[in-house]
């Protein structure tokens, strides 16, 4: 095979590998009902589960254990919801991830063991977050869940600094960073959190893992 040949077909495998997470869900989409996914945050949650109260979608939080999630109020508050509903929607916790791009893995790794056990992935993924934190947290949510089919779709909620009359959003990361986070640990199984050292002492201590 000629040089110039092989490096195209090369190019065209790297191009179509990087954008399978987007491309699976387009052409073989699963067929589960959808999730509410909420990423940490307390006024996320509350969000999801007002909204489970009107869809009777599924709610999966992932979060740090130092949070304290699902509050006892918000576990209430959820059963509540459910015993309305039939059958009643669930409410899973995973104590996984101190930050967007390891909570990303943390919701891969959740599909893949449902995969695993036989259940139906959802078809979609509704993501509740905070408008700032999104476009890189649903691009982050995407590269995790895509190659099982499933399709991430943004479930901004307003933050306290924005019902109070702030339009100044909180700091965030540019939003490629977690996409080339991600991308890395389809390569790799690493999210490369190692290459920030302060970062990566902190916050997992910080998160209670």
């Amino acid at each position: 095979m000629k040089r110039p040949l092989l490096a195209g077909v090369v190019l065209s495998v790297a191009l179509l590998w990087l954008a399978w997470p987007w491309l699976r869900p387009r052409l073989w989409p699963a067929q589960g009902a959808a999730w509410l996914v909420v990423l940490d945050g307390y006024h996320r949650l509350d969000a999801a589960i007002a909204r489970q109260d009107l869809t009777g979608e599924a709610i999966l939080l992932i979060t740090c254990p130092a949070t304290g999630q699902p509050t006892t109020a918000q576990r209430l508050r959820q059963r509540v919801v459910s015993q309305r509903l039939v059958p009643p929607p669930p409410l899973v916790v995973v104590e996984q991830g101190f930050d967007t791009a390891t909570q990303a893995t943390a919701l891969a790794q959740w599909l893949q063991k449902r995969q695993r056990l036989g259940q139906a992935i959802p078809r979609q993924l509704h993501l509740v977050s905070d408008s700032h934190h999104f476009p890189r947290a649903r691009w982050a949510a995407q590269i995790a869940a895509g190659g099982y089919g499933s399709e991430v779709l943004a479930l901004p909620v307003v933050t306290l600094a924005f019902a109070s009359g702030s339009n100044t959003p909180s700091p965030d990361w540019p939003s490629w960073r977690d996409a080339l986070r991600l991308q890395l640990w389809r390569a790799t199984g690493s999210t490369g959190s190692w290459l920030a050292h302060e970062l990566a002492a902190h916050k997992p201590a910080a998160c209670g893992l």
